[in-house]
Order: structure tokens, then sequence, then C-alpha cells
């Protein structure tokens, strides 16, 4: 009696793992909305400040996003950037700090560079 009770269980998990396996692990699904840890460029005022009384900016309807620079020489990176009216300001280069602008550019975006390729992005504005 008791194999067939062994049988019984090896057959009733042999089918179960063949149901899950025709299923396909289709668990996932896609999450909806946007992306909010992208940087997106170029940026336009909202006509809201903020509390500390400063202009508060919003990615632009055709705004991209930066993170397709990454990997890319830096100058076909500048020139996929200019394409949505942004410029490319290297912040880093090959682990040392450069001189960049100070202002409020919400067409600027700020990059680091390892042998000429963009690594990373900053992100997109600057100012202090």
């Amino acid at each position: 009696m008791r194999w067939l009770v062994a049988i019984a269980c090896v057959a009733v998990l042999a089918v179960a793992s063949i149901a899950v396996a025709a299923r396909g692990g289709d668990d996932q699904t896609t999450p909806k909305g946007a992306n909010l840890s992208t940087i997106r460029c170029p940026l336009e005022p909202t006509g809201k400040t903020g509390p500390d009384g400063q202009p508060q900016y919003a990615p632009a309807k055709d705004a991209f996003d930066t993170a397709t620079l990454i990997d890319l020489p830096l100058a076909e990176a500048r020139a996929k950037a200019a394409k949505s009216g942004c410029d490319i300001v290297v912040s880093i280069q090959d682990g040392a700090g450069q001189p960049v602008p100070i202002d409020l550019n919400p067409k600027l975006i700020y990059v680091y560079t390892e042998k000429g390729r963009v690594t990373q992005i900053e992100g997109v504005g600057g100012g202090i």
C-alpha cells in the first residue's frame, strides 16, 4: 500500500512540474507608467517655483532619455544630443574633474567620460 502512495505522489509532482513548465514562467508583468529615474533632455520651465523660489523644470515633450548616450564615443553622443537641441558638458574626464558652467541651462547634459566614451550621466541643467 505504501508504494502506491509513493507512486501517486511522484505522479502528482510530475504533472505539477509539467504544468508549470508549460506556462513558461510568464509571471512577470510590464510595469505601467513612466520610469521616474530617467534623466531626460531638454527641460522646459513649468511656470512654477520651488520652495526656494527657484523656477522648476520638467522634461519637454520631445525630450530623450540621456541613458542612450552611455557607451557612445563623445563625438557621437554630442551629435545625438544635438538632434534634440541639447549639448554635452564633460564634468569628469578620465577620472579628473573639469571646469563646468555654473549657470542653469536646461539644455546641457553633464557626463563623465573614460577614454573618449560616455560612461555616466551626471544630470541635466546644472546650476548651483
